[in-house]
């Protein structure tokens, strides 16, 4: 690096792969002799506990957090994700950094359109851009699109494993205390399905580092005109969360489907 390089004012001063590197160093493993995941999977808190729990695979890495892999099919790895969109980017930066390929978020949603029910699967084709990461990355866009190749495999996979998944747009935010009546009114018009705060991160880093990710959201809430319904004391998300673990570990553990 040279000095007239730094004068540049769009000069960005760190890459992740330089801090990567070193991290990975430090806990002792050289990051260009060790098998990294292909795929990996970045779970909400109780979904991550619950794969951890089911000894689904093993910790390998600390890269992005705590790197699981799958035991039977060393291309899948799972992770607890980050929250919001600067702590998932930032998460999205390291995995991509150390050779992951496809990033496939797993969280919660509050569902948005009036005929949604709490414990609803939903996979997304993207989010309606409520944060600043985008525009810090270059995409300085209403709206960020998922990758559609990943996004169809997942929606076919739960389609044909009959879990009753609902696919469109979603909105992305910032700041979970400001959403308002209005917002609410104006996304729903445009066929947002549900509203969390990862999505945009994620996708904007995987088209920024020419990656793939998609996401698949289980509504805990629902607001309407009728009022906010909380799903939390019920059984409807837990049924659905673990129709969602079973299915990943089945196939992703084996490396392949069986009929």
């Amino acid at each position: 690096m040279y000095i007239g390089d730094m004068m540049d004012r769009n000069y960005v001063m760190t890459e992740p792969k330089d801090l990567v590197c070193i991290e990975m160093k430090n806990a002792g493993f050289d990051l260009d002799n060790i098998k990294i995941p292909k795929r990996v999977f970045l779970l909400a808190d109780s979904i991550y506990d619950a794969m951890v729990a089911k000894k689904c695979g093993t910790y390998k890495y600390p890269l992005g957090g705590k790197l699981y892999v799958f035991n039977d099919n060393t291309d899948v790895g799972f992770i607890k994700s980050q929250m919001c969109s600067p702590g998932i980017a930032i998460q999205a930066e390291d995995l991509i950094a150390g050779g992951v390929k496809e990033l496939i978020h797993i969280g919660f949603a509050g569902g948005l359109q009036s005929d949604m029910n709490v414990g609803q699967c939903l996979i997304t084709d993207g989010a309606y851009n409520d944060t600043a990461i985008a525009r810090l990355y270059g995409f300085d866009y209403d709206f960020i699109e998922t990758s559609k190749a990943l996004t169809d495999e997942l929606y076919d996979l739960m389609k044909n494993n009959s879990i009753d998944v609902r696919r469109g747009k979603h909105w992305t935010t910032d700041a979970g205390y400001r959403e308002t009546w209005g917002q609410v009114l104006d996304y729903r018009s445009k066929g947002a399905l549900c509203v969390e705060m990862e999505g945009v991160g994620l996708f904007t880093i995987a088209k920024y580092r020419k990656c793939f990710a998609s996401a698949i959201y289980v509504v805990t809430d629902v607001l309407n005109e009728n009022g906010w319904s909380l799903g939390w004391e019920g059984n409807e998300i837990d049924r659905s969360v673990e129709k969602i673990i079973k299915l990943i570990t089945y196939y992703y553990r084996k490396g392949r489907r069986e009929d």
